[in-house]
């Protein structure tokens, strides 16, 4: 299945692209359509996108609440890890 694209703008443009991306034209074409596509999707698939965000921010305040029980850094915890040498116990 072909295209015939007949506005030299559309070609340049097309070309300057696969330059900077250092790709082919069809492929820079490609590229874009896909973004743009991805950019405008459907109300459905955006309002699911901005369910799911709102789901983490939700579990990330949840994970913000928890208390830790054990009152050790990070680096007290990593040392526990490793011998005097610096092994893997």
């Amino acid at each position: 299945m072909g295209m015939n694209i007949k506005d030299p703008q559309v070609h340049a443009m097309a070309r300057e692209l696969a330059a900077r991306r250092s790709t082919t034209v069809t492929d820079a074409v490609r590229q874009a359509l896909r973004a743009e596509l991805e950019r405008t999707q459907p109300d459905s698939a955006a309002q699911e996108i901005s369910a799911r965000k709102a789901a983490l921010l939700d579990l990330l305040k949840r994970y913000e609440r928890l208390r830790w029980t054990d009152s050790r850094s990070s680096t007290e915890l990593q040392a526990e890890l490793y011998d005097d040498d610096g092994l893997p116990l």
